[in-house]
């Protein structure tokens, strides 16, 4: 099935996939490049760049995928609940 996740990659061969949706509420998150955060506007959590939560009413870090790498292609995995904050 298909999936959306926000990827992320420091090395371009360890990924990080995260579920686009706040664990709050579900709401879409979004990057905010100038913070480097992940904000979710309907209720202003924010996540830091390893998904835990720096404020906001969130109550447990980003939900990751499996992520794994075969020829060249990323695929995710199952999704993985973030720690409580």
């Amino acid at each position: 099935g298909r999936r959306s996740a926000w990827v992320l990659t420091k090395d371009g061969k360890n990924f990080v996939a995260y579920d686009p949706r706040c664990t709050h509420l579900g709401c879409a998150i979004s990057w905010k490049p100038e913070r480097s955060q992940f904000l979710s506007p309907c209720h202003d959590g924010r996540f830091d760049i390893d998904g835990k939560v720096v404020s906001g009413p969130p109550p447990r870090a980003l939900d990751h995928y499996e992520t794994k790498v075969l020829s060249g292609v990323l695929y995710l995995g199952q999704l993985i609940k973030g720690e409580t904050a």
